[in-house]
């Protein structure tokens, strides 16, 4: 599972899949050993923690885990026809991809690129990187050179992604009979919000009572702008009572891609999820916009701190410094983008007012005044509610003023 991890960690393209257990009839057919190891080199990955995952792969174990791919792919013989086809399509993917790496690896760089240019590629800054240099006629030509590779690459890393999605019909075949999920299997999603990402992520949960073996895993993302995305998993042996862990990555503007290498889709509205494995094959819905998204900003949220202070009427020769409030962001990084309604209370008097930000940045004063006459009286309590429009979750603060 490692070697297509690293391959394609190239553009975040990577594809896992995931595992399940018994409860309806047994396969009369057994999974053919060799499609474990198919499986293997073509899925996105999964592991038993999040720390798992590693982000500091340099461009040659990424092409040897690439030529790893090859090789593994290569050997594999079968008698079911399908297993050699998807091995043949995945192997010429894989070698397309790699020899690309090399290429781009061994071309001439720009000046001042270096091997940064090929590092920040790999780690799906590349294009970002590369657009920012200001290049001489020699140096332009090296720079298209090099595009020409990475498009070409790109091509090859698409080849990978369909090559995966024929997984689940191959499984389909040696899985059990299907049956209710029963609360054997519990899914959790955590979507990328202010400081939390860039990643969403994928929890699954075996709930037991025994271990599950040879799971093959189909998560289905439907977003709100309607686009959808599947994934691919697959998981050798997953102990009964233990998570695994998905990573699914946002993607880079690469070329004329905005979103090249992207495994999720855009404000996670729900995920399909379907495990087939020889003894246990089910289906289940696990609904994200909602609910289970509100409960995850709260829980974002409870770290999120504010320091305040009222902004009393003070006369001027000029002018008049009206009344209101000032608000300083601590404790997250970033709040995204939001609606602050502020409310001065006094007693039965109360006014509000309405602000929105497209961000809340760590350390940030936020003022919030009002204009000439709006405010006539000296408030006991301000309240501070901020609202998020993909959530009916708010963050309330009460500041009291102290006389």
């Amino acid at each position: 599972m490692g070697r297509i991890v690293a391959l394609l960690a190239v553009i975040g393209l990577v594809f896992t899949l995931t595992g399940c257990g018994d409860d309806g009839a047994p396969s009369v057919k057994p999974l053919p050993p060799e499609f474990r190891v198919l499986a293997e080199q073509l899925v996105l990955e999964m592991k038993p923690s999040p720390d798992d995952f590693r982000d500091d792969k340099g461009l040659p174990e990424i092409i040897a885990d690439g030529h790893s791919a090859v090789l593994a792919l290569r050997g594999i013989r079968s008698d079911d026809s399908d297993i050699p086809y998807v091995a043949n399509q995945g192997q010429a993917a894989f070698g397309e991809a790699v020899s690309r790496l090399e290429r781009i690896n061994a071309m001439p760089k720009p000046p001042g690129a270096g091997s940064l240019l090929v590092e920040s590629f790999i780690h799906g800054l590349y294009g970002n990187v590369y657009y920012g240099y200001a290049l001489g006629v020699d140096a332009e030509e090296k720079q298209k050179a090099i595009m020409a590779e990475v498009q070409v690459l790109l091509a090859a890393m698409d080849k990978i992604d369909a090559t995966q999605m024929m997984l689940p019909k191959i499984a389909e075949k040696y899985a059990a009979t299907p049956s209710s999920p029963d609360g054997r299997i519990v899914v959790d999603i955590d979507e990328s919000w202010g400081w939390f990402g860039p990643n969403d992520w994928l929890y699954i949960y075996n709930a037991g009572p025994e271990d599950l073996e040879d799971c093959t895993i189909q998560v289905h993302l439907t977003g709100g702008t309607g686009k959808s995305r599947k994934n691919v998993h697959f998981i050798r042996h997953w102990p009964a009572n233990s998570w695994r862990y998905a990573r699914y990555e946002p993607g880079q503007e690469i070329l004329d891609r905005p979103e090249a290498g992207k495994s999720t889709v855009t404000k996670i509205q729900k995920a399909d999820v379907s495990i087939w494995s020889p003894k246990y094959t089910t289906t289940l819905t696990y609904v994200y916009q909602g609910a289970e998204k509100d409960k995850d900003i709260a829980k974002w949220c409870k770290d999120v701190k504010f320091t305040g202070r009222y902004k009393p009427f003070v006369p001027g020769t000029l002018w008049d410094d009206q009344r209101g409030a000032e608000f300083t962001l601590d404790g997250v990084a970033i709040i995204p983008k939001c609606q602050v309604d502020v409310t001065f209370r006094k007693g039965a008097q109360s006014k509000a007012w309405s602000w929105e930000y497209d961000s809340w940045m760590e350390g940030e004063k936020k003022s919030f005044n009002t204009s000439r006459g709006d405010l006539t009286f000296d408030p006991s309590h301000i309240d501070m509610a901020i609202s998020f429009s993909d959530t009916s979750y708010t963050h309330e603060v009460t500041l009291t003023v102290n006389k």
